[in-house]
């Protein structure tokens, strides 16, 4: 199987070469139609199969390193069917699946879209990054009542995977599109979704506003991240004192933005005789 695996790979990798020339390459994107969707969902099926430093080395690294629409295609197709079949549907999530995930991370925050100060910086454009992304942020299904975790209602393991969220949301949570997808999850989750790891996240999110073009600006996003703010707040009461502080700072941040919710909120039980401290931004 490892034989074919790698033949396949070997094959598409040629395929995908730009120096074969303009025709051939033309030829070559109508012949690979559908083909880097079922690759990627082939070796999405094997990963439990193999060793990991082969699942990193040979599975992974040929698509990893070639930052194009055709590198990007086979990678997304991967990462969405690794999240369904082994973190969503496994009934014990496989050795060394976090691992994997951390290398589609660090895909996604080396991509030129989240290079603060570039062109369209933040803007998620096509159908494989925001593929990608979904699948990372784990809303790529919305509900399947047979799964063994997470999209079947119970989200109770989430903190499985708390520092692979972390770490995406955090480099890359300024972006617009990133964020309302992880404020969807947040939304999901519910009262599971681990307040001091939301507050660390949203935070980290809130300090590079500044690299978003538009600043946010016309969007719905602080008043989503409010409406997350006031769940987890409720859920939670009564809060800590680092908690709330933390929270505070959050709702200070968002009054910045115009988001009339969050000055509101700071007037709630919740936060009652507590003070934020320094400031986010």
């Amino acid at each position: 199987m490892l034989a074919l695996i790698r033949g396949l790979i070997d094959w598409t990798i040629f395929r995908m070469d730009p120096s074969r020339g303009a025709e051939r390459r033309r030829a070559r994107t109508r012949d690979m139609i559908g083909w880097n969707d079922a690759l990627g969902d082939v070796l999405a099926r094997a990963v439990p199969f193999f060793d990991l430093d082969v699942v990193k080395t040979e599975f992974l690294t040929p698509f990893l390193q070639k930052r194009d629409d055709d590198g990007l295609d086979v990678l997304a197709a991967f990462t969405d069917g690794f999240v369904t079949r082994h973190i969503l549907d496994a009934a014990v999530i496989p050795s060394g699946s976090l691992e994997v995930l951390d290398l589609c991370v660090d895909y996604v925050i080396g991509d030129s879209t989240f290079v603060p100060g570039g062109y369209r910086a933040g803007e998620v454009l096509g159908q494989d990054m925001p593929k990608l992304i979904d699948a990372l942020l784990l809303v790529n299904v919305e509900k399947a009542s047979g799964a063994a975790r997470f999209v079947n209602g119970d989200w109770s393991e989430i903190g499985l995977v708390m520092p692979t969220l972390t770490r995406l949301v955090s480099a890359t949570g300024w972006s617009t599109f990133v964020m309302s997808r992880f404020l969807l999850l947040c939304q999901r989750a519910e009262a599971a979704y681990p307040l001091d790891y939301f507050i660390q996240q949203v935070s980290a999110v809130l300090e590079k506003l500044d690299n978003a073009k538009g600043n946010w600006v016309g969007t719905s996003l602080p008043a989503r991240t409010a409406a997350a703010v006031q769940r987890l707040a409720d859920a939670s009461f009564p809060l800590r004192l680092d908690q709330a502080q933390g929270l505070l700072r959050i709702l200070d941040a968002l009054i910045d933005l115009g988001d009339r919710r969050s000055a509101a909120l700071e007037q709630t039980e919740a936060f009652k005789g507590v003070q934020a401290g320094s400031s986010i931004r």
